[in-house]
């Protein structure tokens, strides 16, 4: 038995023990030879992220005679890589191999710290792995923790202004205020139900229904701050405006999939509907995030803090594919959960290619206010098509990929009887749509005395990664039915 479960527990942790490897061999390089180029330790970074890629083809490759979908368990339902396991790990990787291609403009600012700067990156994505395939409450916290403090030391590590160190410190503050609530929420729930498990808290919470009700409450709240929506979001703002575009995309992904991945497996996994108290307050928290992130984006004035609130309001999106996971409003399986993977991986691929144009924008000198890139159209047409493009995306413009992941979204909640939801979805969709119309008319408004620019500065890789990324805003939209044919697949162990 003992080397059964040696074996299942290498092949459970390889992917992160890829990642984690990766960033230990980077750091003892930089420490014996500290004066080589900042691109050793980028390549580096990328051979580590493919070879997660390919720790998760060969469970992928195990999982194809299994029709549950469940590839590898062990200590006792703890640690379970599934297919959502693995479409999380797979998306959190594929968004740590752009970062890695585009950070080229970020690390220049910190080239002997851009072994650190990497090492974070490769840590940061084994927690959010880790994250998606956890049912046990104390692995799952160290892995939240570990995320934060990954993601808050990155940005602090790439700050150009005084001001960057400040919004690091800030989200550290409020990223602990939300994993303070998960801790006690968690401490709640094992209390009542005696075991560290997840999946047994349906079976034991008719035991003490107040204790339980504070407990996933606590720990609904405390997830929604690392996804990035109400209560606790404004970290995602300072994020976006005070660290380097480059940075800051990879900071605001990566915690945007964890986040999601933790709130799928505590609650449609964990909780189920034998625990309604999550049931009513997820929707009430989504509809309060819809609303008053759509509106804020209403009234912003910077390019970042208004990506940042799209980014806010297709987080808050998500959370309605969480509430139609067992049948719908006709007696067949409700989808939701493929519509959360699918506008997940939408809303990473946009959030990337946003982050991606405004690091070149931010390396040819431009400012980030809006009338700092009003005319950008006149100015260089390729830099104001690509920003048009994922931004559009992350708005939900039709015909784009973001408008059909939206669709799916509030088709889910509707068919999962949410339909006052359904309908304030739709309306916060609206808003947000106006607030991008908005923006791209001043790309291509008059240019005025501003004088041209070229993107010439940016190194060819970040151009061609961030090409390609704005680009899959349009091609998901055409072909978008093989995303949901791996989404489904990635969903079918959380019904």
């Amino acid at each position: 038995m003992a080397p059964d479960f040696t074996h299942a527990l290498t092949l459970a942790l390889l992917p992160e023990a890829m990642l984690v490897g990766t960033a230990l061999v980077s750091v003892v390089i930089a420490v014996l030879r500290p004066g080589l180029r900042p691109d050793i330790h980028r390549w580096i970074a990328c051979i580590g992220v493919l070879g997660s890629l390919a720790a998760c083809g060969l469970v992928l490759l195990g999982l194809r005679n299994e029709r549950s979908g469940v590839a590898i368990t062990v200590w006792n339902g703890g640690l379970v890589v599934d297919s959502f396991a693995l479409f999380i790990a797979i998306l959190a990787s594929v968004s740590a191999l752009c970062t890695c291609l585009i950070s080229d403009s970020a690390v220049r600012s910190i080239p002997t710290r851009s072994s650190a700067f990497y090492a974070l990156i490769l840590v940061s994505t084994a927690a959010a792995e880790a994250i998606a395939a956890e049912r046990e409450m104390t692995t799952l916290f160290i892995a939240l923790a570990l995320l934060l403090v990954c993601l808050v030391a990155l940005g602090a590590l790439v700050k150009t202004n005084p001001r960057g160190a400040v919004s690091s410190f800030e989200h550290l503050i409020e990223g602990s205020v939300g994993i303070a609530a998960v801790l006690y929420g968690l401490a709640l729930l094992y209390g009542t139900t005696r075991s560290t498990n997840l999946s047994t808290l349906a079976a034991a919470s008719a035991g003490a229904p107040g204790a339980v009700a504070l407990g996933v409450a606590l720990t609904v709240l405390g997830l929604c701050g690392t996804l990035g929506v109400f209560p606790l979001r404004r970290w995602v703002g300072r994020v976006a405006t005070n660290v380097p575009a480059g940075a800051a995309g990879f900071i605001i992904v990566t915690s945007l999939i964890a986040g999601a991945a933790a709130l799928a497996r505590v609650t449609v996994s964990g909780f189920g509907p034998g625990v309604g108290v999550w049931r009513w307050l997820v929707p009430i928290v989504a509809a309060v995030a819809l609303g008053h992130a759509s509106l804020s984006s209403l009234r912003e004035t910077t390019v970042s803090r208004l990506i940042g609130q799209l980014v806010s309001t297709q987080a808050a999106m998500l959370l309605l594919g969480l509430l139609a996971f067992t049948t719908g409003s006709r007696g067949l399986p409700a989808y939701g959960v493929t519509a959360l993977l699918g506008g997940l991986g939408v809303t990473a691929i946009a959030t990337l290619a946003a982050f991606s144009v405004l690091a070149m924008l931010q390396v040819a000198g431009l400012g980030d206010s809006m009338d700092d890139v009003r005319g950008l159209a006149h100015r260089s047409a390729p830099a104001a098509l690509l920003m048009t493009v994922s931004v559009g995306t992350l708005a939900g413009v039709p015909p784009l990929a973001g408008f059909l992941s939206r669709v799916l979204l509030i088709s889910s909640a509707a068919d999962a009887h949410y339909g006052w939801l359904a309908i304030l979805a739709a309306g916060a969709s609206l808003l947000t749509l106006l607030a991008a119309v908005r923006f791209v008319a001043t790309l291509y408004a008059d240019a005025g005395d501003a004088v041209p620019f070229t993107l010439g500065a940016t190194p060819v890789i970040s151009r061609i990664v961030a090409s390609a990324a704005c680009l899959a805003g349009v091609g998901l939209a055409v072909i978008i039915q093989p995303l949901l044919a791996v989404a489904t697949a990635g969903a079918g162990t959380l019904r």
